[in-house]
């Protein structure tokens, strides 16, 4: 090869050189012994603000201010970014640019040092990082507020690791050098883990998309947590086997407490439920049933099983229950929570029925999750027999009414013959015939009474009545009766009339009760006290009398009928055991209120409340 051809060999290579040079992506710069620029290529000029004509023969350190040279030699100050080394910031007029750089040197044939500076515009790759970063923060933040504890798996190797909220979770405050994965399986309760690692083992199968399990995790020596875990396959191998899972962990003690305690009370009301002595039953608001007993089955004629495909509101036929449904509405739209009613029901056998329905409405916040509670009583045999026995006293009443007025009278015109002429002998005994066909037509009056307002046929007439008046002439005509108990009578009444809305003669006869009572259960030489007032827009009738009391126990059931105290205290007073209830009945309907105090074997006062209409004018 002769000079010719080498020299054009070296010319070719340096002109394909240094257009390689040229086109580079790369900023290249080269700098002599004393900083100046000896060249730079196209890619270092896009990467400054100026053009090439000021770069050559300017200073290094006027176009990247990084850089400086000292002692012959360059050297640059990086920028603090993270991960990445040798990081300079490039010139900008509007944002950050950073630039990766490298130094190296060579020496040309007079033995000069140049050094070239290649720097590569990162500004991309450095804003995805400071993003990925950002992202990444936020993330921990999330997860941190919400305590949800992030782990991964090596299926490989069988470690993992786990954010600092997951290892948090489990109590552990230092985390380094700790494996996430053999912390999970020596804190797993032992009765959980076999059943997590089985549902697992789905999952990285690829059986399941993603395996959820929950289970218990001593959390610091020897507390015990429930934990749900989510686990997912994120990595495969190049024949398609799971290499990595990704999960995550949260704490679930408060809701499975909660949950417990839920079950525990349901447990609890199924339990009372069934043992019920009385058919109970909790239904939805569409009908449904949703608890019932055995009980209820019954008394709906369904064998078991059944009820729980039926809807309430339609059993043996649309009609059937109809009032019950209507009362549900009724306590939905009021603020009323308990009722009772009575319905009439058809089994499916055709057997007609009478349920009393005690009405129970548990209120939620949405309508559509409120219930109702019934308990019924099949009462067609107590009704059968209190129509019998309404029927009966009826019957006997009225059947002994006209007798007893024809032998009252009877004795009243022989007691007027007798005594012009007869002994004292038979006078009295005319006198005890007498006074026992009285008390017999009190018994009867009280029955007809009695049944008349048990059965609903029994009416007041209200009117504006003087009650003042009412009082005075009622305690007049006791006078005589009181006499027969060594009692009398002392009346502390207004002197003004004071209008109430009443039957007056309905008022008269709940006077004439209390006064009756007062006398025969008072200490004879004693004085029955009769006080009328005004208290508080009311007006209010007493009666009281000084002797043996009403005990506690008897006063609970006072005003119920047939109630009498016990025999040895009362064998020596005559009466129904009506005369109270009657008059609770009476007082009520005409919209007044009755009461007692008592203090045994010291005094005892009845009083009645009615509403005043006005005072003062007749």
């Amino acid at each position: 090869m002769n000079d010719h051809t080498l020299w054009a060999e070296q010319f070719e290579a340096g002109t394909m050189f240094q257009a390689m040079v040229e086109n580079c992506p790369f900023g290249v710069w080269v700098i002599d012994s004393n900083g100046w620029v000896a060249f730079c290529n196209r890619g270092a000029e896009k990467l400054l603000s100026q053009g090439s004509v000021k770069s050559i023969g300017g200073c290094i350190s006027d176009h990247l201010p990084n850089f400086s040279f000292s002692d012959g030699k360059l050297s640059y100050s990086g920028v603090e970014i993270g991960e990445f080394q040798n990081i300079i910031l490039l010139p900008s007029s509007e944002e950050l640019r950073y630039g990766e750089v490298s130094l190296s040197g060579f020496e040309d044939a007079g033995g000069q040092q140049f050094t070239i500076v290649t720097v590569h515009d990162v500004t991309s790759q450095i804003k995805a990082w400071y993003a990925l970063r950002d992202q990444s923060e936020r993330w921990n933040l999330a997860l941190e507020g919400s305590q949800i504890g992030v782990f991964e798996s090596d299926l490989r190797t069988g470690s993992g690791r786990a954010s600092d909220v997951w290892y948090q979770l489990l109590g552990i405050i230092d985390t380094d050098d700790k494996d996430s994965d053999r912390e999970w399986r020596e804190r797993i309760h032992p009765d959980d883990r076999e059943k997590v690692e089985a549902l697992d083992a789905e999952c990285i199968a690829g059986r399941v998309e993603r395996s959820e399990a929950k289970f218990r995790m001593r959390v610091g020596d020897d507390d015990w947590r429930w934990m749900r875990s989510i686990l997912r396959v994120t990595e495969q191998d190049e024949q398609g086997n799971p290499v990595r899972v990704l999960g995550t962990m949260i704490d679930i003690t408060p809701l499975e407490t909660a949950l417990e305690i839920a079950e525990s009370r349901r447990a609890g009301l199924e339990m009372l439920v069934e043992n019920a002595p009385v058919a109970m039953a909790v239904l939805s608001i569409d009908g449904s049933f949703m608890l019932h007993n055995d009980a209820c089955d019954e008394i709906f004629g369904y064998t078991p099983g059944q009820l729980e495909q039926k809807n309430a509101w339609q059993l043996s036929g649309e009609e059937t229950l109809g009032n019950l449904r209507g009362e549900f509405e009724r306590l939905l739209a009021s603020s009323v929570s308990i009722s009772k009613i009575e319905e009439k029901y058809t089994r499916p056998n055709g057997e007609n029925i009478d349920i009393s329905i005690r009405v129970s409405i548990y209120r939620r916040k949405t309508r559509s999750e409120s219930r109702l509670i019934v308990q019924m009583v099949d009462i067609t045999e107590a009704k059968r027999l209190e129509a019998l026995k309404n029927d009966f006293v009826a019957t006997v009443s009225h059947e002994l009414r006209t007798p007893l007025a024809s032998v009252h009278g009877a004795l009243r015109l022989l007691s007027e013959l007798i005594n012009k002429n007869g002994s004292e002998q038979i006078a009295k005994l005319l006198n005890v015939a007498n006074r026992n066909s009285q008390r017999l037509t009190h018994v009867v009056n009280d029955l007809l009474d009695f049944q008349k307002l048990t059965s609903g046929h029994f009416s007041v007439e209200l009117t504006d009545v003087d009650a003042v008046e009412i009082v005075r002439q009622t305690v007049f005509d006791s006078e005589t009766f009181a006499e027969q108990f060594d009692v009398s009578l002392i009346v502390d009444a207004p002197n003004f009339p004071v209008l109430i809305h009443a039957d007056a003669q309905r008022v008269q006869q709940v006077i004439t009760n209390l006064l009756s009572n007062a006398s025969k259960f008072a200490t004879r030489g004693t004085k029955v006290e009769i006080k009328a007032s005004i208290d508080d827009g009311a007006f209010v009738f007493s009666v009281t009398n000084s002797g043996r009391g009403i005990s506690p126990k008897f006063g609970k059931r006072l005003f119920e009928p047939f109630s009498q105290q016990a025999e040895h205290l009362t064998r020596d007073r005559d009466g129904t055991g009506l005369g109270l209830a009657i008059c609770k009945q009476l007082v009520e309907m005409m919209g007044g209120e009755i009461g007692y105090a008592s203090e045994l074997d010291v005094q005892t006062t009845f009083w009645v409340r009615f509403p005043i209409i006005s005072f003062g004018e007749r």
